[in-house]
């Protein structure tokens, strides 16, 4: 599913959420879906085509988002056939009407996979808080390996780009790395930034990582 990048633009301000983002459809359900950057253009990738088995999409169908936040948005869906004149699909209806217990659909297309439970629901909304930030702590060498437990919290487990912002101002482009084998994580680009700020080997610093705009902040 594409997104405009006009709307990434102007309404998301170019940031790409690293963790699941929650869309809420028709009759009360939710789903956690990901967001993937493929040829400069970004998509709504795992998690979509149970979306478009609940509610039998299909090209005849139009689809409108309203963004909450950068990780909820609310999805309407009408039908554009010749003579439905933009109504809501047949089996939407029942379920509009009912009153419908709300339902939280996992982010994976498997057809064997159950509902998340609550208390996962609960963890993963945690970690999508959209400007908590969360203190990494790096040595200078030539790695700057983030444990793996951290980097899959943070939605660093992956290759992306990120940014350094200090409190001037100043920017530094930096990139999650993968060393193989093992899959450690780390970050990429480090050393204009060790070099500005004169950092020694072996010298310990700590980067607050900013959860919903894929930035570290260096005091």
């Amino acid at each position: 599913m594409h997104i405009n990048r006009l709307f990434v633009h102007h309404k998301m301000d170019n940031t790409i959420p690293n963790y699941p983002v929650v869309i809420r459809g028709p009759g009360k359900h939710k789903f956690f879906v990901r967001m993937d950057v493929s040829d400069n253009q970004l998509y709504i990738t795992t998690g979509w085509d149970r979306i478009k088995k609940k509610f039998s999409l299909s090209d005849e169908h139009l689809l409108v988002f309203e963004m909450i936040d950068l990780h909820t948005f609310d999805m309407s869906v009408f039908n554009c056939s010749k003579d439905a004149d933009l109504m809501l699909p047949p089996e939407l209806y029942a379920a509009i009407k009912e009153e419908v217990v709300e339902e939280v659909i996992s982010i994976s297309d498997g057809e064997d996979v159950d509902d998340i439970t609550k208390d996962n629901e609960t963890e993963m909304l945690a970690v999508t808080t959209n400007n908590e930030t969360i203190p990494v702590v790096f040595r200078v060498d030539n790695h700057f390996r983030i444990k793996k437990v951290v980097a899959k919290k943070l939605g660093l487990d992956r290759k992306r780009t990120l940014k350094i912002i200090d409190a001037a101002g100043n920017v530094w482009d930096v990139r999650v790395g993968i060393e193989s084998p093992g899959d450690r994580f780390y970050i990429k680009n480090m050393k204009q930034f060790v070099k500005d700020k004169n950092l020694v080997p072996r010298e310990e610093f700590t980067l607050k990582f900013v959860m919903g705009k894929g930035i570290f902040l260096f005091d």
